[in-house]
């Protein structure tokens, strides 16, 4: 079975090309520093390994990978598809502090900037790397949950692409169940008076990892998120 790197690396791989990747390699730039790196041995944030935070410990069991799946959804999504958003890895820790302090040291050798968002979830620090001046630009999240009971369930720990779309609920919700299935939508994040602005569903498996897939409706404002909500930290 391939490893949950290689998995990872495919997958991505399949996205449209807006950023010109060497042959092995799928990179995030954060303004012109290599932010993201993978291949299919290792996941790199900042230069550094960061493969054990998303790997699963005792629960080792694999689900279907809807690889060809996502290959055809991404090719009717077409036009459609607008950017990268960001990819993220969730996962549990003992002390949120610590780790929250371990990505502080690790940014600040980088040169890029840690900034978060409101968690409406107890428990639940919502992070990301990056930089905000160019708000299309893809960032990195890191979802942590603080306490190691239950510290692998149906969410953790995973790893995510997020993306942006110009589709309107209805017609994403039509697409995913026509790729993924009825079942796929795990979870929406929706605003009373607004609508909805993301879709998140499962798309497999590996070695004990989730992988999830984010998409964006027409609703979501990613400039907004990037210039309001994120505060640095």
């Amino acid at each position: 079975m391939n490893s949950i790197t290689q998995v990872i690396y495919n997958l991505v791989n399949c996205l449209p090309a807006e950023f010109k990747q060497p042959p092995g390699f799928f990179r995030i730039f954060s303004a012109e520093k290599l932010l993201f790196e993978l291949d299919g041995k290792s996941i790199k944030l900042c230069g550094e390994d960061i493969d054990q935070k998303v790997s699963a410990q005792k629960d080792k069991h694999s689900f279907s990978l809807l690889e060809e799946e996502w290959r055809n959804f991404l090719k009717e999504l077409g036009s459609s598809y607008i950017r990268l958003n960001h990819v993220g890895i969730s996962y549990a820790c003992n002390n949120i502090e610590q780790e929250i302090s371990y990505y502080k040291k690790l940014v600040f050798r980088h040169g890029s900037g840690l900034y978060e968002e409101l968690s409406s979830i107890r428990h639940e620090r919502w992070v990301f790397i990056g930089d905000t001046s160019d708000w299309q630009a893809p960032l990195f999240e890191i979802v942590l949950t603080e306490g190691r009971v239950n510290a692998e369930n149906n969410w953790r720990p995973h790893f995510q692409i997020d993306i942006d779309t110009s589709l309107a609920e209805a017609q994403l919700d039509i697409l995913l169940r026509k790729y993924f299935g009825p079942r796929f939508t795990k979870w929406k994040l929706a605003f009373p008076g607004y609508g909805t602005v993301l879709s998140i569903g499962l798309l497999g498996i590996v070695e004990g990892t989730k992988i999830y897939l984010g998409t964006g409706t027409s609703l979501r404002n990613t400039e907004f998120h990037r210039r309001q909500e994120l505060k640095r930290i």
